[in-house]
């Protein structure tokens, strides 16, 4: 299940949000890619997924993914190929270009304090809402959770896993009952993947073995347990998102 976002929260239209908005779209690509290269997510000669399924992931268009991939390119960050064989490809060889005040990964960068916060809110509202579910979810819903759960186990890379992610904690949400905070919610969940850069696929299926004990705390029932699975999922965020990795030296 997939809910609808609605205008911004006043506290998510505060000027501390502004940073990646100065982005254009294939920008904030860049950035994405970028981070994930100079953090080591993405290692040389890693070939990218392809150009639909980056674009369907980061919510933008193709051609958008088309112009961000090509710059990379042009700098020496990606090589592309053409023919059965070919593709986007992480430069092999440590080929790096330097990073500045002006790159797009250093706005993302410059928004660590929001991100942070953003992580904190989640971290609330997921913690309240998954006990809610614990209670109000129905055997259908808690169906459909484990079937999410399958589908993110299947995923090969970051492109599939991503949407399912996206719908899991939407879902776990919506079973809470509290229609009123879904709003709230929402805006601070979208608000944080918008941060959101590649991560190899056995990091994410970690992440969904997490999903898979939520799912087994709601069916108990258990309320607490669902609460704190939920939180440290989201707050183990402070550490595995790129806000919290060791950033190269060169930073």
């Amino acid at each position: 299940m997939t809910l609808q976002v609605g205008d911004a929260h006043p506290a998510l239209s505060a000027p501390v949000v502004a940073g990646i908005t100065r982005l254009s779209a294939a920008d904030t690509v860049r950035a994405r890619l970028e981070l994930a290269i100079e953090l080591g997510l993405m290692t040389d000669g890693e070939r990218l997924p392809p150009e639909p399924d980056i674009a369907a992931a980061l919510d933008v268009s193709l051609a958008t993914v088309r112009r961000a991939l090509q710059s990379m390119a042009d700098e020496g960050l990606v090589v592309r190929r053409r023919g059965r064989a070919g593709g986007t490809f992480v430069a092999p060889g440590g080929i790096r270009v330097t990073s500045g005040p002006d790159r797009p990964s250093a706005t993302f960068r410059a928004d660590a304090a929001e991100v942070r916060r953003l992580i904190d809110l989640r971290a609330l509202a997921e913690d309240a809402l998954s006990a809610a579910a614990a209670q109000a979810a129905t055997d259908a819903e808690l169906d459909a959770l484990a079937a999410i759960v399958a589908e993110a186990a299947a995923a090969t890379d970051w492109t599939g896993f991503h949407s399912a992610d996206q719908r899991f904690h939407e879902s776990v949400a919506a079973a809470s009952g509290l229609d009123w905070a879904m709003h709230t919610y929402c805006d601070v969940l979208h608000g944080l993947y918008r941060y959101f850069i590649p991560y190899p696929i056995d990091y994410l299926r970690q992440s969904n073995r997490e999903h898979a004990q939520l799912v087994e705390a709601l069916r108990r029932r258990d309320s607490r347990a669902a609460s704190e699975i939920a939180r440290n999922h989201v707050l183990t965020l402070h550490q595995t998102m790129y806000v919290g990795l060791p950033q190269p030296a060169s930073e």
